[in-house]
């Protein structure tokens, strides 16, 4: 049965890989997380907290694949939300010109996405991301520029940058932010050295937000990262319990109750291809070995 079982799961990730069953991340359910966030933010929660999930938001909704989504995401970074996010820092001033800069450069109005790309690197020259996008500017081949390889790998070197500037002085909450960033930029590489990286960092800082129960949405956001690492990882077992642990903190978190019913399927289809494998093997061998022996 073990060895049907790894059968069934390599057979399962070959079929994984050309049905593309997993579209992670998977902004739908990331927009409606982060919108449901900000509806019940109390009134005395820090503007620091409000303004980095109103990026997040943006952010989701400008690289979603729903073109409604993306002007959604330009118009609540130029209209709706300038009073909210106030005084910005310079890495969220950065965050906001280059989301709008991706924005418009999805609705193809370059001039204007180049305009806001500008301002991001006067301010951030060594941003990575925006780098890469200003490559695709007067690129023949710009269709060959970033991909979601290169996209994770930037984001991976922006978020190195910025907690090594930050240093170990920073609030637990403002260093957990940034390692929430670095471990989803990492796990969603799905390159296994890189996720299991992310899943290594997470350890630390998770046993002390389990300790000390002090930011749930943290906890939550650390535990379905881990949970997504595992999966990319195989290791489906480890997946379900940091999963399940995610929904019981919040029952209502969208991309976790994805990412369970993805491995619920997948967990099934390995176990009937492993089956099916086997039950073929058992039939056609003993006919090929009578065979020969016939001839």
């Amino acid at each position: 049965m073990d060895l049907e079982r790894k059968v069934g799961r390599f057979a399962g990730m070959i079929v994984a890989v050309f049905t593309r069953e997993d579209q992670f991340p998977f902004y739908d359910a990331m927009i409606h997380d982060y919108k449901d966030d900000l509806e019940n933010y109390l009134m005395d929660t820090p503007k620091e907290v409000i303004r980095d999930c109103i990026l997040k938001l943006c952010r989701a909704l400008v690289y979603s694949k729903d073109k409604n989504d993306v002007k959604e995401g330009i118009h609540e970074l130029e209209e709706d939300h300038r009073g909210v996010l106030g005084v910005l820092s310079p890495l969220q001033k950065r965050e906001v010109l280059y989301l709008l800069a991706v924005g418009y450069y999805r609705e193809e109005d370059y001039p204007r996405s180049l305009s806001y790309l500008n301002q991001c690197l006067e301010i951030a020259p060594h941003f990575n991301q925006a780098l890469t996008l200003k490559k695709k500017f007067g690129s023949v081949l710009w269709f060959l520029i970033g991909g979601d390889y290169q996209y994770y790998r930037d984001m991976i070197l922006d978020c190195e940058r910025d907690i090594a500037e930050v240093g170990d002085d920073a609030p637990d909450e403002v260093k957990n932010e940034n390692i929430i960033k670095l471990s989803w930029a990492l796990v969603h590489t799905r390159q296994l050295e890189e996720v299991q990286r992310g899943i290594a960092m997470l350890k630390a800082p998770l046993e002390k937000l389990e300790k000390d129960g002090l930011s749930q949405l943290q906890l939550r956001d650390m535990l379905y990262i881990r949970s997504f690492g595992h999966y990319i990882s195989r290791d489906f077992i480890k997946s379900c319990n940091d999963v399940y642990h995610c929904l019981e903190v919040a029952p209502h978190f969208w991309q976790g109750w994805y990412l369970n019913h993805t491995l619920s399927i997948r967990m099934e289809t390995n176990e009937k291809l492993g089956q099916l494998i086997f039950q073929i093997a058992s039939f056609v061998l003993p006919a090929i070995i009578t065979a020969k022996t016939y001839y």
